[in-house]
Formats: C-alpha cells, sequence, structure tokens
C-alpha cells in the first residue's frame, strides 16, 4: 500500500478541488485537512519565519497608505501565523506519515508554512496552481510558475522529442476572463493598425512583488514601454494596454496620460485574444499572456523574470534601452527569431502541466495525478529501474534528449 497523500486546503475552492482528488483516487489514501494553528514550545529558526512571511510583508509594504507602525503590527500578526501554521503542519506530517504533500499555491503565510513545514519534515511537497497554457493546472515539488521546475536551459528544447497526441494539440484558442471588478474607460476600442500588446498584471501578485527586479510596479511599466515606443518606435506603431481582469486597482492617471498621446490607448473591453492577435507583438512583465501569445507565434518580450524567458523561446529585457531595440525590431518587422517556441509549447503541454483546469477536472487530470505521485514513488524507491525516462523535479517524467 502506498504511503497517503496529504493535501493542506486553505480555502472553499481549493477544499473542493482537493476533495476531488480524493474520491477520483480511490486506491491510494489521500488525506485532505484545513491548514490550521497549533501552539508549539519550541521556536523556529527566525530565518524560516521570514521566509514564510515575506510575500505577505511586501503586499502591505506596497499599499500606499500602510504606515511603519501598521507594518510593524502586520510583521508582528503574520509572524505569529506563521509559528502557529508551521507547528500545525509539521504535527500533522508526524501524525500522517504521508509520502508526499499538497497545497495551492505557496507564497501565501499559510501555503508557504506548509512548503517549509515539508521541507523539514522531508517530505516532498507538490505546489499546485493555474495553469499557463489554456485549460491547464500546475502540479510541481520546485514551485509554480518561474519558481517551478520548467527546464531554463535552451539546448534542453533543442533536443526535447516530442511525440504529439493527436487528441490533444496546442490550443488554438484561449478561455476568456471575466472581469471581477467594474474599469473605467472599459469600453472596447478601434484598434490601431500596427501595434504592441503591453498587459498588465495584478498589482499585488507575487509575480511582480517577488519575480521583477527592475520594474516596480504598472506605472513603472507603462512609462518604460510609452518611453520606449515614442523613442524607438517608428510613427506608426502604437501600443495598446489592457488593465488586469482581476485586479481592484485603478490607475486614471494613466488614462489620462494615454489620452494626451496619439499612440498609447488602453482598452479594457477587448479581448486578451483578440489583442495578442492583432498585435505585432506582446510586451509584458512576466504575464500568462506571454506564453498565450506564444501560442499565436507572437514575439514576446517580458520585463521581469518569467518561465517563458528563454533564449529562443521569448526576448527578455532589464534595461529601457533593450525594450526600446526590442520595439524598434518590431516596427521594422523583423523581431528577434524564437526556434525553440514549438518545442517549448510542446513541453508544457505534453510534459509539464496536468491537462484541465481544477475548476473542471475531468477523468485525464485525475490520472495525470495519480501516474506524478506514481513517478515520485519510482523514484524515491531504492531498487527502482531506469528505462530511458529522466526523473521530471515536476514529478513526472520526460523523455530523456537524444545525444
Amino acid at each position: 500500500m502506498s504511503p497517503p497523500l496529504l493535501l493542506f486546503q486553505n480555502s472553499p475552492r481549493v477544499k473542493r478541488y482537493f476533495a476531488g482528488i480524493a474520491e477520483a483516487l480511490p486506491h491510494r489514501r489521500v488525506v485532505v485537512v484545513r491548514v490550521g494553528a497549533r501552539l508549539s514550545w519550541s521556536d523556529p529558526d527566525p530565518g524560516l519565519i521570514e521566509e514564510i512571511i515575506d510575500y505577505g510583508i511586501r503586499r502591505k509594504e506596497a499599499r500606499p497608505h500602510y504606515g511603519s507602525r501598521r507594518l510593524g503590527f502586520c510583521r508582528r500578526l503574520y509572524a505569529l501565523a506563521a509559528r502557529l501554521h508551521l507547528s500545525h503542519v509539521r504535527r500533522t506530517i508526524r501524525r500522517v506519515r504521508p509520502g508526499a504533500v499538497g497545497v495551492w499555491g505557496g507564497n501565501a503565510v499559510d501555503a508557504r508554512a506548509v512548503v517549509v513545514g515539508a521541507r523539514m519534515e522531508g517530505v516532498p511537497c507538490f505546489q499546485f496552481e493555474n495553469g499557463f497554457l489554456p485549460d491547464t493546472t500546475q502540479m510541481d515539488l520546485e514551485g509554480v510558475n518561474v519558481e517551478g521546475s520548467v527546464p531554463d536551459e535552451p539546448e534542453f528544447y533543442r533536443r526535447y522529442r516530442s511525440s504529439p497526441d493527436p487528441e490533444r494539440p496546442l490550443p488554438e484558442g484561449l478561455l476568456a476572463r471575466d472581469s471581477r471588478y467594474p474599469k473605467t474607460c472599459s469600453d472596447r476600442i478601434s484598434l490601431p493598425d500596427r501595434f504592441v500588446f503591453a498587459p498588465f498584471q495584478v498589482a499585488l501578485d507575487s509575480q511582480v512583488l517577488l519575480h521583477s527586479p527592475w520594474i516596480q510596479d504598472m506605472r513603472g511599466f507603462f512609462q518604460v514601454v510609452v518611453e520606449a515606443l515614442e523613442r524607438w518606435g517608428d510613427v506608426g506603431l502604437h501600443v495598446v494596454f489592457k488593465e488586469h481582469p482581476s485586479c481592484p486597482w485603478r490607475y486614471p492617471d494613466l488614462h489620462r496620460k494615454a489620452a494626451e498621446r496619439s499612440r498609447v490607448h488602453f482598452a479594457n473591453g477587448n479581448s486578451t485574444e483578440e489583442l495578442i492577435r492583432g498585435s505585432r507583438g506582446t510586451v509584458t512583465l512576466n504575464s500568462t499572456a506571454g506564453v498565450e501569445a506564444l501560442l499565436m507565434d507572437r514575439p514576446v518580450l517580458a520585463l521581469g523574470r518569467a518561465v517563458y524567458g528563454i533564449s529562443g523561446v521569448a526576448s527578455t529585457a532589464e534595461s529601457s534601452r533593450q525594450v526600446g531595440r526590442w520595439v524598434a525590431s518590431v516596427a521594422a518587422e523583423a523581431p528577434p527569431p524564437s526556434p525553440l517556441r514549438e518545442s517549448y509549447l510542446r513541453y508544457l503541454m505534453e510534459e509539464y502541466l496536468l491537462p484541465g483546469r481544477h475548476q473542471a477536472p475531468g477523468p485525464e487530470h485525475y490520472a495525470a495525478i495519480e501516474a506524478r505521485l506514481l513517478a515520485l514513488e519510482s523514484a524515491r524507491s531504492p531498487d527502482r529501474e531506469r528505462v530511458g525516462t529522466v526523473p521530471d523535479p515536476g514529478g513526472g517524467s520526460h523523455r530523456a534528449p537524444s545525444s
């Protein structure tokens, strides 16, 4: 009998998803518990507490109305929550004795406590998150998005041997994103003939706060892109921004600045798919829209640490000058080539991502989860056989590149 799978849920949505996993894997014991709190007489290492609360504190620091006194109170409160969650997680792991642990996300205080607690107890921890291809989900032992196990070496994709499944081709369209918040200036616009698309990120998302080394927020993103357009783009090239449909923050000041310029626009009412397909390229911090643009064979420029920021797949920039060079190449209709684009997308679809969204998982989704668990058990078994596969840190396996 395989050791149990222990899943820590921290919201009603995740509870439903994890309960579905437990029901769909009848031959495996799956234990679903809420991330709780438990007093402990021992004090964990302060460095571990800082690791657990880091993202939460960064979110507070990014709010302009939080003063030093309020931030100090939040830090003390978060540190207490981290200690209580960590104690509960470790105690639960010792009681259940699982072969693996799972949690949704991994940066919020409760989720990070699961990741740290599992590491302290020597138990592998799968982190789940929305997939960055349409209708997919992430399940990775190393983390999610750019923190995960997606190979970042171009050579891997040059040598990757794809065996496309005719029943599971690359997606041809995107899933529509419903807006969670009413927006100002949200009407559809008539798009210019030649433009680059620049989607915003959620202001307090980990992609901005943890993985954007040189652009601190969406106002900085707006400024860099507009300056690049006006300095290096030809007079016929425009830029179209779109605010993230799940972000509650408003940018009326940026709308006013855009209205003062003839080649800068906001198109909150236009669909992301329409904007990508109509563009000459997509410039983004590290949004999922970058992968979606790759699906539509559009050049992509990432300004932050992105899971697709791989030479031969997409371009990256760490300065305004590099952004300008990319804009100039797009304006000249000679964008940097992306010869590894299809290999990268094939790897994501065929090997890395679970098929199906967590909101509506089907038999193929659950079968892929079971395959990850079996691969982990095989990799950890002292007498496992090696039969031409390479263990994947994400929990599965991928075909070994040819030599």
